[in-house]
């Protein structure tokens, strides 16, 4: 799916999440703290995403970047309390950039994808100086 365009993805994200079209949304947003999407819900929509680009799990895992339904009210006053206990629930930040990239790939590489957060030209437009 190389000729797939960051605008496409958007409004099929705008259109599945319900996403306001003033939100504003980009390669840096996070599916968690952003869109506020989480256990069974964010389950659902990655599973649809992945459906929908024809996208290989690779090696994705719901639980590298998700926490599951439900919390403990006694979890939540050791976390409050506790910075390990805190690290325990900490997850990685799935992005739309991420997803964006994995339906071009049509693969997910937690390495690769990962690291879109760590390059210098990740805030840029997604199809900036490309033509076509």
């Amino acid at each position: 799916m190389n000729d797939l365009t960051w605008e496409y993805v958007e409004a099929w994200i705008r259109q599945k999440h319900g996403t306001s079209p003033t939100k504003a949304l980009g390669r840096a947003t996070t599916l968690t703290g952003d869109m506020h999407l989480t256990g069974d819900e964010a389950a659902d929509f990655i599973d649809r995403y992945f459906a929908a680009f024809s996208i290989d799990p690779g090696d994705y895992r719901f639980d590298r970047y998700f926490l599951g339904e439900g919390f403990n009210l006694i979890e939540v006053i050791h976390m409050a309390l506790s910075k390990k206990k805190r690290a325990k629930y900490e997850r990685t930040p799935l992005t739309l950039g991420m997803l964006y990239q994995a339906a071009l790939d049509g693969k997910w590489n937690c390495a690769r994808l990962e690291a879109l957060g760590t390059d210098p030209e990740y805030d840029t437009p997604p199809d900036a100086g490309q033509s076509g």
